[in-house]
């Protein structure tokens, strides 16, 4: 009997599943990491066909997986195999025509890396399609999908920490690719408020750089774009510091410290923290009558998020409920995102959320 889900993957790069390889066997967190190999680990999934606009990279994921039914040309590739499911990890500029290919051609469940695109423009259509089809979507932030992350917000739900007030973030990263997972995670924390303001600004040259960064990407006003830094396709800027502000009066602080990935969630009677990059979470709050402190440390227990997350999108397919980084909650990332840039070409003003100008365009990774 074949798995229920037949799957296709569109992007055969690291997500896609070459970055497998990058991580030590027995990690929690990085295994199985790729979506490959994600897919292969769930019984009632499999992977039927995969597409790479690139024949070397693609020739490269069949070599290493083994998969021999390979497309240069995704839409070819969903009209025939009609896939339940098809994971996206082509680079977020990439990125939306596909996913709205997928979810105006059959396609059920949408797995999607982030950035989810290259302008609000792109968003705001990926949502009509993806809404309009009835498609389940989720998306790359994977500590959303981490036993670890999950286990630390039900503590914070639960009352742990009083009434929340902030969630300071430290980490130091591009705009498009990679923090997602930074305002992602800050919502999260929070109890995913819809946010209502952002202030801030992207890095300067030399500001914070460590060894081996890459050229910055230029802004071109009249293109109301950035450009990518000679002979690269990508322009994905670094952020400074910046602040989101959300509907129930609680803030998202984020410091761009290098080598990072911490947050730590401040409440009226303690915090909870998550210190590098998931190898410590615990709650430290007040006992009762504040004659000392209590610790809560969570150890991270189940699958991998990258399969967590597959298994969410399966879920919402077989019970209606939706993905915990569904289309509504991933646009709420992605007007932040776009938002910080926003200010930032403002001086560093406050920007109202939704942001007004959807053309924006930022070719992130």
């Amino acid at each position: 009997m074949g798995a229920k889900y037949r799957v296709a993957i569109i992007g055969t790069g690291r997500m896609g599943g070459l970055m497998e390889d990058e991580f030590p066997p027995g990690s929690q967190f990085h295994k199985p990491y790729g979506h490959f190999s994600a897919y292969q680990s769930i019984e009632e999934t499999e992977v039927v066909a995969v597409a790479n606009r690139g024949e070397e990279r693609l020739k490269r994921f069949e070599r290493r997986f083994g998969i021999t039914n390979t497309y240069l040309d995704y839409r070819e590739m969903i009209e025939t195999e009609k896939p339940d499911i098809v994971s996206v990890t082509t680079a977020s500029v990439h990125r939306a025509e596909p996913i709205i290919f997928c979810a105006e051609h059959g396609v059920r469940g949408i797995y999607s890396e982030k950035g989810l695109c290259a302008s609000l423009a792109e968003a705001d259509r990926i949502r009509e399609a993806v809404t309009a089809n009835n498609v389940a979507f989720n998306w790359g932030a994977m500590r959303r999908h981490h036993d670890g992350f999950k286990q630390l917000r039900a503590a914070i739900a639960d009352g742990a920490i009083g009434d929340l007030l902030y969630g300071v973030m430290y980490s130091r990263t591009d705009i498009i690719k990679h923090h997602p997972h930074t305002v992602d995670l800050v919502s999260m924390m929070l109890g995913d408020p819809t946010p209502v303001w952002v202030e801030g600004r992207l890095a300067e040259p030399g500001e914070g750089d460590v060894p081996g960064s890459k050229p910055y990407p230029e802004y071109d006003a009249a293109g109301h774009r950035y450009l990518p830094p000679a002979g690269e396709e990508l322009a994905d800027p670094i952020v400074g510091f910046f602040r989101v502000g959300y509907a129930d009066g609680t803030e998202g602080i984020f410091v761009p410290r290098p080598g990072s990935f911490d947050v730590d969630v401040h409440g009226t009677g303690g915090r909870a923290y998550a210190w590098d990059n998931g190898e410590e979470f615990v709650v430290r709050a007040a006992t009762k009558g504040g004659s000392g402190v209590s610790m809560q440390v969570f150890r991270p227990e189940g699958e991998s998020p990258t399969a967590s997350t597959i298994r969410n999108i399966i879920q919402e397919l077989e019970t209606g409920e939706r993905t915990s980084g569904n289309i509504d909650v991933t646009m709420q990332s992605v007007e932040v995102q776009f938002g910080i840039a926003h200010s930032h070409l403002q001086g560093g003003a406050r920007v109202s959320l939704p942001v007004a100008d959807r053309s924006l365009y930022i070719p992130g990774g």
